[in-house]
């Protein structure tokens, strides 16, 4: 379980301090699929970061499987990242020398001499071993980002965190990367995902709203047909986005 308690995030700069996460107090059961809305700005991102030991709350507590995550020193912090989070970014990151299946071991290649056995494995599941081979600049922009998944699972996560992994692809890709990301679920992966489109959030379980620095919608999403699951996230968020 990941659970937050009275999480603060402030910046500073020019004279001024802005907040951006106003105590969120917030709990995350295994196996949910968690969408986060928000307008550009919101927070949506300062959130998986600081759920992520990527970046340091200004002020409480984030706990994983129990323990206090933002209490951890370096090397306690470095062995989070590397065995109990996966992180999808926006930008997939790719190293342009790398085959992709390099690509995708490379998190793992110091540690586990069997990680491009999971590599090759990760990519059937996700029906990409026909690029296994090839470079970053052969490959679409959706095979990229199915190969990013991949790569933050290689190391079988306990939670899955997504920041608009789908923000630059067209349409039937982005779709493409989100049924794979709820067959994923369905097999029992916990995945927390930042959003902007209200199309991509219908596809999650449960939907959070960031403004003014709180989750101001925190519902449950019924596992509806997909236009009915658009209107329904339509109709949580209309009044604050």
């Amino acid at each position: 379980m990941l659970k937050t308690v009275d999480l603060y995030k402030s910046f500073s700069g020019h004279g001024e301090t802005i907040s951006v996460l106003n105590g969120i107090s917030i709990s995350i059961e295994p196996g949910e699929f968690v969408m986060i809305m928000g307008e550009s700005g919101s927070g949506k991102t300062t959130f998986l970061n600081c759920i992520s030991t990527l970046d340091k709350p200004t002020q409480g507590d984030v706990f994983l499987d129990g323990k206090d995550i933002t209490k951890l020193n370096q090397n306690e912090i470095q062995s989070v990242r590397f065995n109990q989070i996966g992180y999808i970014f926006q930008d997939n990151h790719m190293i342009e020398t790398l085959t992709m299946v390099e690509n995708i071991m490379i998190v793992a290649l110091q540690h586990d001499k069997d990680a491009k056995g999971r590599a090759l494995q990760l990519m059937e599941e996700l029906k990409i071993t026909h690029i296994q081979d090839k470079y970053p600049h052969q490959i679409s922009g959706g095979e990229k980002q199915r190969c990013a998944i991949a790569r933050a699972l290689i190391n079988n996560p306990n939670v899955l965190l997504a920041d608009e992994p789908t923000a630059s692809l067209h349409t039937s890709s982005a779709n493409a990367i989100m049924e794979s990301l709820v067959e994923l679920n369905k097999k029992g992966q916990t995945i927390i995902m930042a959003t902007h489109s209200i199309n991509i959030a219908a596809y999650g379980g449960r939907l959070l709203a960031l403004n003014n620095g709180q989750f101001e919608v925190d519902s449950s999403l019924k596992d509806l047909d997909r236009q009915a699951s658009i209107d329904q996230v339509a109709n949580l968020i209309k009044d604050i986005l």
